[in-house]
């Protein structure tokens, strides 16, 4: 059986909080008390839970679990400066943030080379293309990073859109790995094989296509049923 040691257990505790905090954060009315508290506790607990999972991983070494959870930090962190700052503002740390997505490019594609270039075609037990996934997440996240370094400001919806889809990404790696690599552990293989257990995640990713949808057009839609609202009573 293997050893829990201290960091995994306040890996588990947290990431288990994290997950309970996001999914009321996901779902409670946006703005109000709720949301923030739960908002608060689903940071402090992510940041712990991807942390001790990076050290973890780092250590056994799983790369790709170490890259997920410098990614989910990062995410977790620029989120939340997207908050943090004044509206129509840039924070002192914005400026690092193009830096440390370009890290973690740079990073995925020198495993995903070295993954290419070897005889199973994988490095430490991954495929290549499992690391352009991330360099494909990294990549856009830089382009945000860059705009919002040369905007010098985000108006209030992209700077809305930028927190919610980065907090909600960052929940969608804590629930894919809780599901396949704690809850896959113990429930029946029947259940497993079903598909059920991918449900939370399209969910979370429905939620960013919904906000992203509302932030962009919710305005549009609202005065075009407005004017026909008018037109009928005209």
């Amino acid at each position: 059986m293997e050893q829990i040691t201290m960091t995994m257990l306040a890996h588990i505790i947290t990431g288990t909080l994290a997950i309970i905090a996001g999914v009321i954060a996901l779902t409670v009315a946006k703005g109000k008390s709720l949301h923030a508290s739960a908002g608060t506790w689903f940071v402090y607990t992510m940041l712990i839970m991807a942390i001790s999972g990076t050290l973890i991983a780092l250590f056994q070494p799983m790369i790709i679990t170490a890259i997920a959870g410098i990614f989910t930090t990062y995410l977790v962190l620029s989120a939340w400066l997207a908050v943090k700052a004044a509206p129509n503002t840039r924070g002192k740390f914005d400026y690092t943030l193009p830096v440390f997505s370009l890290l973690i490019i740079l990073a995925c594609l020198y495993f995903s080379g070295q993954a290419g270039t070897s005889q199973a075609e994988i490095k430490h037990g991954i495929s290549a293309y499992d690391y352009y996934f991330f360099v494909l997440l990294a990549g856009l996240s830089f382009l945000g990073d860059v705009r919002l370094v040369y905007a010098g400001r985000l108006n209030p919806k992209p700077r809305l859109f930028r927190h919610l889809w980065r907090m909600t990404f960052a929940l969608f790696i804590s629930v894919g790995s809780f599901l396949s690599q704690g809850a896959a552990k113990v429930l029946p293989q029947s259940l497993i094989d079903s598909g059920l257990l991918a449900l939370p995640e399209l969910f979370i990713l429905l939620v960013i296509v919904y906000w992203g949808f509302k932030l962009s057009f919710g305005n549009k839609i609202r005065q075009w049923r407005a004017n026909r609202a008018a037109q009928s009573s005209s």
